[in-house]
């Protein structure tokens, strides 16, 4: 296998894969976990693509080759779901509006909230490479941080659960009545938390994946795949439902002049760093998890839910954060062997992850797979940079009615056909959950305790 051939092989497949990720991001509902999974399913015919493309550029590694498709789209994908997370689903009335991308653009600063997760994914990315090789050091076997953290991890987890919870009353502006409107507050969050996590425990900790159920044959579905109803009800589909029960936005603006200011380059670096070590390291905690306890330390303005500046650097944040850890993901994989996503899980089936040593071999799959990632991030910021002007065309498509119609069908087909009745039951519950944080005031992030508590809860077990 010649150098030129493993370069030409990993742009091809860093080029399929940010094509894939990118057209998954504008697609409301559509995560790249699942993009991950149909790769799974059809392994066999991906590999036999992959491997006649590597043929034909000298390349002999197909499982090389899907994993930096992989790791592309899901870097590509955290960029283009700025769009969709900015435009789409945004409720009208009176709904309380608690997604900072959301309430930017109702204000008319869509495109502001899209340049923001832009700016956040790229110095994620970047700074995830740039810090890899540090933190796999001291997290990993040579210095054996981690090791020393995973006899209390079911601890930690409920720790950061606990902050998690209590952030949210830091959100209550200054009023005569604070303190009993942040116990309110508090009770909400926990509330919202504590269901999500029974509903985690039934999906994750009982045989509701293979129980019988009174009156229809639903056969057996895996409890991973039960994971896509969980996460659509819960996430998915709630915002594209208090879309439809409102009118919509009149439009979504996208003040492409606004003059935004600069988030303060240090603490937003040392927060990124933070935050994508957890996400990367840690199990159960997601970027929103980690973007709403980081950015809890840093000193907010008054009206923060009104506050450009605050909205825009939230946004800013999580994005840092998600692509940061994606990055920082692969050296957990490389070096402790533990997978923190789907996408790094579904790399596990193409390559045999071992722990990095110095030769070249074992470099060989975790350099190509970086590489991959820093040329997705490369397009996927000139395509969203050139996208500016058309969005300004399809900005009122974007937050139609009938698009949210469209969404809404394809995730509930996508649902029953991969996880049949049982699977829609769930969605239905889940749904039913996943409307009531925004109605009352409060994040849906707190629904993460549908992971949270039951991996918890298995450490302690331990």
């Amino acid at each position: 296998m010649s150098e030129l051939g493993l370069l030409v092989s990993i742009f091809a497949s860093a080029s399929a894969g940010f094509a894939v990720g990118f057209v998954t991001g504008l697609v409301p509902g559509l995560h790249v976990n699942n993009v991950a999974a149909a790769t799974v399913a059809g392994a066999g015919a991906v590999l036999a693509f992959f491997a006649f493309v590597g043929d034909a550029v000298g390349a002999a590694d197909p499982g090389i080759m899907v994993s930096c498709f992989l790791a592309s789209a899901l870097v590509s994908h955290s960029f283009s779901e700025a769009v969709p997370n900015t435009y789409v689903g945004i409720p009208a009335g009176d709904v309380v509006t608690v997604l900072p991308a959301h309430r930017l653009a109702k204000a008319g600063l869509g495109w502001a909230a899209v340049r923001a997760s832009m700016d956040g994914s790229l110095a994620g990315v970047l700074l995830g490479v740039a810090v890899l090789a540090p933190v796999s050091f001291i997290l990993g076997p040579s210095v054996g941080v981690y090791d020393l953290v995973k006899a209390v991890m079911g601890y930690l987890i409920l720790l950061l659960s606990a902050a998690l919870v209590l952030s949210d009353g830091l959100a209550v502006p200054a009023s005569r009545h604070r303190i009993l409107s942040k116990v309110t507050r508090t009770s909400k969050v926990l509330a919202m938390f504590t269901a999500s996590g029974v509903l985690g425990l039934v999906v994750l900790d009982t045989n509701y994946f293979a129980c019988a159920i009174p009156g229809c044959q639903s056969p057996f579905v895996p409890r991973s795949s039960l994971l896509l109803p969980l996460f659509a009800g819960l996430f998915g589909l709630p915002t594209l439902l208090l879309s439809l029960g409102h009118e919509p936005a009149r439009d979504p603006g996208l003040a492409l002049g606004c003059k935004i200011r600069p988030t303060g380059l240090a603490s937003g670096t040392i927060l990124s760093l933070v935050g994508g070590v957890l996400v990367g390291w840690m199990p159960g905690l997601t970027s929103g998890s980690s973007a709403t306890l980081c950015s809890s330390l840093v000193r907010r303005p008054s009206e923060e839910a009104r506050d450009v500046e605050s909205s825009t650097r939230f946004i800013w944040l999580y994005s840092a954060i998600s692509t940061a850890g994606a990055v920082l993901s692969v050296g957990a994989l490389f070096t402790i062997l533990r997978s923190r996503s789907g996408v790094m899980d579904a790399v596990t089936r193409f390559v045999s992850p071992e722990p990095v040593g110095a030769s070249l071999p074992d470099l060989l799959a975790p350099a190509a797979i970086l590489l991959s990632m820093v040329l997705s991030a490369s397009l996927s910021y000139a395509v969203m940079t050139s996208m500016r002007e058309r969005l300004r065309r399809v900005g009122r498509a974007l937050c139609s009615r009938r698009l949210s119609v469209g969404a809404l069908i394809f995730i509930c087909a996508l649902v029953a056909v991969l996880t049949g009745l049982r699977g829609m039951f769930l969605l239905a519950t889940a749904c039913t959950l996943g409307v009531m944080p925004p109605l009352i005031g409060v994040r849906r992030i707190h629904l993460m305790g549908c992971l949270l508590v039951p991996i918890s809860l298995m450490f302690i077990s331990w």
